[in-house]
């Protein structure tokens, strides 16, 4: 490879993805002749910035617009009133952002790094990427365009690149080597791979938790399974604050991992779940990740590291059409992989959620070439996964949290059931295993003071992060039913009304409002917006005359505009008097200046 010169891959990412993804742009760059290092933002060593020539920033919107923790250093240097205006004028560069649009701060912190760098005299490539986790496509619904839109611009500087070529260049991150070894030698207890051995991430602080309680908070008939899963430190008190939520990276059912390795079988692959995998560094400008640097099992990659749940992308079809020999089956991954083949790609993998165990079945014949290089690019990892705290850490001497975790299960157009990877893993947990996990701060950020009202909207297990404060407020002797009020929702009162008891006492104590829109137990279905709507005159006096606050926590998918329209056109047009506009314009001014919160996921 003759190597063109250097494109410097930085990354902020709060949830992995946006390194996975800075990852993937790396292997272009490196397939097209380029070099450069993909690192972490608070990894790079911000003051050589001045020297480079063009980068690609990948960077992920947290909480109410916030950076991620490993940019929180470059963007705070980035900020710096004395940087000239002239401090970056050799770079070109690209800023892909990676967002969620029913979040009011859309992909914020990307579009504040493509101005900033601006300032700074940088000359954008191409505009900002903004990739919204709401699409139907997912990220790479803008991803894939923009990349191939990067790269084209990139022939201005260097004409002689091979855009068409490099696609068929297979560029592993790493050199995977298996070492044999006897069955029994795999025939151990397996630790936790990240943090188990004493291993450490820069941005993490691993707590290893015990599971005390893990008790279902729905109805043995209901069709949804919901826990109510108590964690417990035996070393030292957790810190935690209302709104932060828990950080656990799962592991994949027994099931799913027999099943992998019954694909090997089958297709005579020689990978046994006890051979071990020596992981070495084989381009200086992509490090061997420190919990990879010792030889892992084969069964501890496929029950930790692989996400075997997780549907392919388009970019994985490319992979598999990479290695494949059958020209039907190739044919077909070229067509899943490309611009034109999205449709049959949603249709095949994103809207079923065909699993990528599944599409190994399917391509049966591809699935004879794969190599353990292979699939080390063909299976992401497993991404850690947030849940609110349901709990105040101002019982139990501090040493607790709970979490209340939906079991996601439901059926598509394929026979076998979907079953969400995380909560289906939390499900399977009994008291006195134990699991690492991380606290961080989360979206939702309340008022100190304990006299402003509350407005707090938590249908369904969007009642965790409120609960949190409400026991906190409770157990602190400030909360009344005139500045705590709480609007919730589910189906039915006696089938899934989360911590009923405890949140009726609350009322009956007078230490709580409680509107509650069981929709399910009458004819007419009733949400929390038209509980809402009942009592919009209270509301906008809360609102107006008190300055109450307004958090919403639950799924994104209707709810959440939903309550928006509700407050605009019940509270705040009807009884306010605004018109629809100054109405959106009263709502918008809230959110701005985050009295209005939203958690949705």
């Amino acid at each position: 490879m003759s190597g063109f010169g250097r494109i410097l891959v930085l990354y902020g990412s709060q949830t992995f993805t946006a390194q996975e993804i800075a990852e993937r742009i790396w292997r272009t760059t490196k397939a097209l002749g380029f070099r450069g290092p993909v690192q972490a933002m608070d990894d790079y060593p911000i003051s050589k910035l001045i020297h480079e020539e063009f980068a690609i920033f990948v960077c992920a919107t947290t909480g109410q617009g916030d950076e991620p923790d490993n940019m929180k250093n470059f963007w705070k240097f980035l900020l710096r009133k004395n940087l000239p205006a002239t401090s970056l004028v050799k770079l070109k560069f690209g800023v892909v952002g990676l967002g969620d649009s029913s979040y009011s701060k859309f992909n914020f912190v990307g579009k504040r790094l493509h101005k900033r760098l601006m300032q700074l005299g940088a000359t954008p490539l191409i505009d900002v990427g903004l990739c919204d986790y709401q699409h139907d496509l997912g990220h790479d619904a803008v991803l894939i365009p923009w990349t191939k839109d990067y790269f084209s611009k990139l022939t201005l500087y260097y004409p002689d690149i091979g855009i068409e070529n490099s696609k068929n260049k297979f560029i592993p991150r790493w050199k995977v080597t298996l070492i044999t070894a006897n069955p029994m030698e795999g025939n151990r207890l397996i630790d936790d791979i990240y943090f188990g051995k004493g291993l450490h991430d820069g941005f993490v602080d691993p707590l290893l938790l015990q599971v005390e309680k893990n008790v279902r908070t729905t109805s043995e008939d209901h069709f949804q399974d919901v826990r109510l899963i108590t964690l417990k430190s035996n070393v030292s008190p957790l810190h935690y604050k209302p709104g932060d939520v828990y950080n656990i990276r799962p592991r994949n059912s027994q099931e799913d991992v027999n099943d992998l390795f019954s694909i090997f079988e089958e297709h005579h692959i020689d990978i046994k779940p006890y051979y071990r995998l020596l992981v070495e560094q084989c381009h200086e400008d992509m490090p061997v990740p420190q919990f990879l640097s010792t030889p892992l099992t084969l069964h501890e990659i496929a029950e930790q590291y692989w996400d075997l749940k997780a549907y392919p992308t388009q970019y994985v079809f490319s992979l598999l059409a990479l290695i494949s020999d059958d020209k039907l089956e190739r044919d077909k991954c070229i067509e899943l992989s490309s611009p034109e083949g999205q449709e049959d790609w949603l249709n095949y993998c994103r809207r079923p959620r065909r699993t990528i165990l599944e599409v190994l079945h399917d391509f049966h014949k591809t699935a004879t070439k794969l190599t353990i290089e292979v699939l080390f690019e063909l299976f992401s990892s497993i991404k850690p996964r947030s849940f609110s705290i349901a709990s105040t850490n101002s019982v139990q001497q501090g040493r607790c949290l709970d979490l209340l975790v939906a079991v996601v299960k439901y059926y598509s157009k394929l026979k076998k059931p979907r079953l969400g990877l995380c909560s289906n893993w939390l499900k399977s947990l009994q008291p006195g295993d134990r699991v690492y996990g991380w606290i961080k701060k989360g979206t939702l950020v309340f008022p100190e003071d304990s006299v402003t009202p509350h407005i707090l909207i938590g249908p369904g297990t969007g009642l965790a992060p409120l609960r949190s404060l409400l026991q906190e407020r409770v157990q602190q002797n400030t909360a009344t039913k005139h500045n705590m009020h709480l609007f919730f929702g589910c189906r039915y009162r006696n089938k899934d009304f989360h911590c009923r008891e405890e949140l009726e006492e609350y009322e009956k104590e007078e230490k709580l409002s409680l509107y509650c829109a069981f929709s399910r137990d009458q004819e007419n279905k009733v949400y929390v917006q038209h509980k809402i709507a009942e009592n919009a005159s209270t509301l906008w006096h809360l609102i107006v005359t008190e300055n109450a606050y307004i958090f919403l926590s639950g799924n994104a998918k209707n709810m959440p505009d939903n309550v928006r329209d509700a407050f605009v056109e019940d509270v705040f047009c009807k009884i306010g008097g605004l018109s629809k506009i100054d109405g959106k314009s009263m709502l918008q001014s809230l959110e701005n200046c985050n009295r209005m919160q939203v958690e949705t996921w």
